[in-house]
């Protein structure tokens, strides 16, 4: 999940830096702009995936933490 968030940010940052270079600015201003808005976005897509469930429902999805199986009466 980790390399498809880092792969998905270099995949928005190297549109925008090329978006920036078909509008005419410097080569040194696409990489700035694909080094930022890369990384920005991996870190808004992990705070989103982070907070996509609350916490009662992790909790609850995360079963018994017990290592030996329930025993029967």
């Amino acid at each position: 999940m980790i390399v498809g968030l880092i792969l998905g940010g270099s995949l928005v940052g190297a549109m925008c830096g090329m978006t920036s270079l078909i509008l005419g600015h410097s080569v040194w201003m696409a990489l700035l702009i694909y080094s930022g808005v890369g990384a920005l976005s991996v870190v808004i897509a992990a705070v989103g995936l982070t907070l996509r469930a609350v916490p009662e429902e992790r909790i609850e999805s995360a079963g018994s933490p017990t290592l030996a199986p329930a025993q029967r009466n």
